[in-house]
């Protein structure tokens, strides 16, 4: 199609174009070069979401082919509303979170509080796989568009809803984001110093696992259409995933009768970060580096007596001992440290700034960053490749939709709305 979008036009389901090349794959033919369509490629996607989670569920299903049209209201979506902005300009085409979470999609706007522009909705249905969305559950069936009355447009439609607590229970409908994600899904009372207030850790971690975990659940759902015909309702819920990472602790200490450990004031024994000359460093012990390597590494005669050698002593004298590592690298480098460590193969890490990160040798190594041009923007680099896979591997087709960017190639070309019929539809709201 000259139109990506272009909608009435048979495509093949997931999967359908590829079935032979898997099929007849052998190890010789694994080593050929990567294909030059992604392995979502024919996956068409409605993303409805207006956060975090729903967003970055559809930009993964987007960065390995799908074609993902991200649809918001007339106003914009909120996260066009979310700092930080580039250039500290609260303009809705340059909130970074908006433009880092919509890479590769088209955009249109489409009012559902208009009668119109649900009936647009339904008219889009028939021609997708999936939709996402992360609406207050029951609002989209309260306006006649949940997955019990969509999928009689669509029999073969997913729908993947992520939720701050999931479709059911007595929280459903209980507002949530990421500290109240984090806090009732447990992670926040093992973190932070013990005897203090419990700690979230910065940015967003709940939200992207929704994102991932909704992009997961995707890929099995259409892996099951593609063969089946069928299509099913996915309930994401933010604080299970990040209850989920937490099964061991959870599990562990009901059943032994403790408390759930936090940091301790004084005394790390290498359990967290520690300040040097120029910022801060991570050491374990353990990687394979033996306690008289660690010893000679910091320097000070005094970590080879028997009260550091010995780990039960060590664990006694936690407190002398931070004093001393502390001492030992209060005017050496975190970089000449972590590259000494390294040779010395212990586990050893450094806290990288934004800017250090920005210019992360590994990263860049990796390819882990793109340039994008963005129209508004202009270029910026932003980290986009967050896994690859040898014959399908990441594509960078285009930057973040600004508001409508493709109304005109939806309702024109896709749904045929003539030149005056658009313009009525801008009348009315409903785009």
């Amino acid at each position: 199609m000259a139109i990506a979008w272009t909608l009435g036009v048979a495509y093949n389901l997931p999967g359908l174009k590829y079935k032979e090349t898997k099929r007849n794959l052998t190890s010789t033919q694994s080593q050929q070069p990567p294909f030059t369509h992604g392995p979502m490629d024919g996956v068409k996607v409605l993303d409805l979401s207006q956060d975090i989670a729903g967003s970055f569920c559809g930009r993964l299903l987007a960065d390995y082919g799908a074609d993902v049209l991200k649809l918001e209201p007339p106003e914009g979506a909120a996260l066009r509303r979310m700092g930080p902005f580039f250039g500290d300009d609260p303009h809705p085409e340059k909130s970074l979170f908006f433009l880092l979470m919509n890479l590769n999609k088209k955009g249109a706007t489409l009012n559902l509080e208009t009668v119109t522009g649900r009936n647009i909705l339904k008219r889009l249905v028939p021609h997708v796989d999936v939709v996402i969305e992360s609406y207050r559950p029951g609002y989209l069936s309260d306006l006649g568009l949940g997955y019990e009355n969509l999928v009689k447009e669509n029999p073969s439609l997913i729908m993947t809803s992520i939720t701050p607590f999931g479709q059911t229970g007595p929280y459903s409908q209980y507002q949530g984001e990421e500290v109240v994600n984090y806090a009732m899904g447990l992670i926040m009372s093992i973190s932070g110093v013990q005897g203090e207030e419990p700690l979230k850790h910065g940015g967003f971690q709940a939200q992207d696992e929704g994102g991932v975990n909704g992009a997961a659940s995707t890929s099995i759902a259409l892996f099951i259409q593609d063969n089946t015909g069928a299509g099913q309702h996915i309930d994401v819920s933010v604080t299970e995933c990040v209850a989920s990472t937490a099964m061991a602790t959870q599990t562990m200490y009901p059943f032994m009768g403790g408390t759930l450990a936090r940091r301790r004031p004084t005394g790390s024994n290498f359990g967290h970060p520690m300040p040097c000359k120029d910022g801060w460093i991570i050491v374990q012990t353990g990687g394979g580096a033996t306690w008289d390597t660690i010893a000679d590494f910091f320097g000070d005669p005094q970590l080879k007596e028997p009260k550091f050698a010995d780990p039960a002593e060590r664990i006694r004298n936690t407190v002398e001992l931070d004093e001393v590592v502390l001492e030992s690298i209060k005017e050496r480098g975190k970089w000449d440290l972590f590259t000494k460590a390294a040779e010395a193969r212990m586990l050893f890490g450094l806290v990288q700034t934004p800017s250090e990160l920005l210019d992360c040798p590994q990263l860049e190594s990796r390819d882990f960053y793109r340039e994008i041009d963005h129209p508004v923007i202009g270029n910026v680099k932003v980290p986009a490749v967050l896994f690859n896979l040898s014959l399908t591997p990441y594509q960078y087709t285009c930057p973040a939709p600004t508001l409508g960017q493709n109304n005109a190639e939806i309702y024109m070309d896709g749904l045929s709305y003539s030149q005056e019929d658009f313009v009525r539809l801008r009348q009315l709201d409903a785009i």
